[in-house]
């Protein structure tokens, strides 16, 4: 594995497979209405961390900052953090680093474009990154206790990011008592041209 395309996929495997695992965790958060968009971060914090031994991982980090990427802050830069930054083989690799930012669209937060207000701020901070190779990630779990595509269908086709192109198939996991999150990971560049893409498995 040493192309950054391929990379990234697997860390976002890596994540989804875990959401997978939880999925009678996400179906009782649900029931809430509140945004456990913290938890899926932790949770992907530690999908990674626990595969980085043997995957392997040169690093893991939750919540990495901006600055530590050469981006200027505005302020507190303590406060200016991504939620996850995955790095690939020390030996091998070629831009092999993964920066995410999480986005919940979920039933307690579709009134008032607050979700489309996050992912749209999320991606401008990804932009900030200019990384030309490096995968750049925004990903975005809607999550219903419903059937996500046609319940949220009106919300999602008015959020520019989520149609466009992805890194990969989406990710669906099925909930025990009913609902489904599906999970869209998309690569933000400033410049399109450097989006990365390879083939959608």
């Amino acid at each position: 594995m040493g192309d950054s395309y391929t990379f990234a996929v697997d860390v976002v495997r890596t994540v989804c497979e875990r959401l997978e695992a939880k999925a009678a965790d996400l179906w009782l958060m649900l029931e809430n209405d509140e945004s456990f968009e913290d938890w899926l971060t932790w949770e992907a914090f530690l999908a990674c961390k626990l595969r980085q031994a043997s995957y392997p991982y040169c690093e893991v980090a939750a919540k990495p900052t901006y600055a530590s990427e050469g981006v200027a802050n505005e302020g507190d830069p303590d406060r200016d953090r991504g939620d996850l930054r995955v790095g690939g083989p020390n030996e091998g690799a070629d831009h092999c680093w993964v920066f995410v930012e999480f986005a919940l669209l979920h039933d307690g937060n579709r009134s008032g474009g607050e979700w489309l207000r996050k992912i749209e701020a999320d991606a401008g901070k990804l932009k900030r990154l200019g990384w030309k190779k490096s995968a750049s990630l925004l990903v975005v779990a809607a999550a219903s206790r419903g059937d996500v595509m046609s319940e949220r269908a009106d919300d999602l086709s008015g959020c520019a990011v989520w149609n466009q192109p992805a890194l990969t198939d989406p990710f669906v996991v099925a909930l025990p008592g009913g609902g489904s999150v599906v999970v869209k990971t998309f690569d933000i560049k400033r410049d399109l041209d450097h989006t990365l893409t390879g083939p959608i498995r």
